[in-house]
């Protein structure tokens, strides 16, 4: 097993590059605060279990996404990028399945308003600005993720070696 075992180990660098370098494949955007995060966000949660005891769970969709973002009051920055970053990550990377059950769009308005509010709640500067960006170009972003799935899909059986 040993030489194909390098391929099934995945740390938390080599899926951010991953994801990086996907992102950069199928965007134009020119920040790289905003890329940098929405690679971020998807190897984060390309690495979560559902079932994660230590830090917030990854939800099972939308739907649990409106159940536990929407239909609470939160007040909590840290809770408030959560709820966007899933958002994204379900609405933008899963966008095609989403769209079956669920109005992606509204979706869209839903995580902008998540980061709205964990920017205006957020102590940090640089985190205030990096979510006021994000809840201004979400629907774009979501639609970045839905590209890069397509994407993969494509080339999924090009294994690039090093």
């Amino acid at each position: 097993m040993g030489w194909f075992q390098e391929f099934l180990e995945v740390d938390k660098q080599t899926a951010f590059n991953f994801f990086l370098s996907g992102l950069r494949d199928v965007s134009d955007e020119k920040s790289d605060d905003e890329v940098l995060y929405v690679a971020s966000v998807l190897a984060h949660y390309a690495q979560t279990s559902r079932y994660e005891i230590f830090d917030m769970p990854l939800l099972d969709g939308l739907s649990e996404v409106f159940d536990q973002f929407v239909m609470n009051k939160i007040d909590d920055p840290n809770i408030l990028e959560t709820a966007g970053a899933q958002t994204l990550f379900f609405a933008g990377f899963f966008r095609d399945h989403m769209q079956r059950r669920h109005n992606v769009k509204w979706y869209d308005s839903i995580g902008s308003s998540f980061y709205v509010l964990a920017g205006s709640n957020s102590k940090q500067i640089n985190k205030r600005i990096l979510f006021q960006n994000m809840s201004k170009s979400f629907p774009k972003w979501t639609l970045t993720c839905r590209d890069l799935n397509r994407y993969f899909r494509e080339k999924r059986f090009l294994l690039k070696l090093n």
